[in-house]
């Protein structure tokens, strides 16, 4: 049976992805992870998780290393990483909501029910961050059993 690869990951897909590349890292137990050992794991292009893990990196949520041993690894313990600062990091807040608003047309029609609806999508949003903010890490690896 072949494997297929996920070759894209729009923002808000992106946020699962690097969740489940932070695992991977938390199971190799402060040792490095190259992208492209982490993509194998996960089907992906490594191209497409460096982008991801590039804005960890930047939020110093990653460190990096380079050189034969080189590659990616926490900065944190798991029970300190809250998903909420990954999400933030990651760039989604908004965009689901923003991915419905696109969806609302540019006429009059349009523009009403963006009116009507961007409070509820921002509560929506709102609601999400304080959901992930009470799980850290380190209950989502207790949780998957690794």
């Amino acid at each position: 049976m072949t494997r297929t690869r996920n070759s894209g990951a729009p923002p808000y897909k992106s946020f699962v992805l690097v969740l489940q590349a932070l695992i991977i890292m938390v199971r190799k137990e402060g040792n490095t992870c190259s992208s492209c050992e982490i993509a194998g794991y996960l089907s992906t292009e490594p191209t497409v998780l460096r982008k991801a893990l590039a804005k960890l990196t930047k939020e110093q949520i990653l460190v990096t290393r380079e050189g034969r041993d080189g590659g990616y690894m926490l900065n944190r313990s798991p029970e300190e990483l809250t998903l909420a600062e990954i999400y933030r990091a990651m760039e989604v807040d908004g965009l689901q909501s923003n991915a419905v608003i696109e969806t609302m047309y540019g006429n009059t029609f349009g523009a009403q029910m963006k009116s009507a609806c961007g409070d509820i999508l921002e509560e929506m949003n709102q609601s999400a961050l304080g959901i992930l903010q009470k799980y850290t890490l380190g209950d989502l690896v207790r949780r998957t059993g690794c």
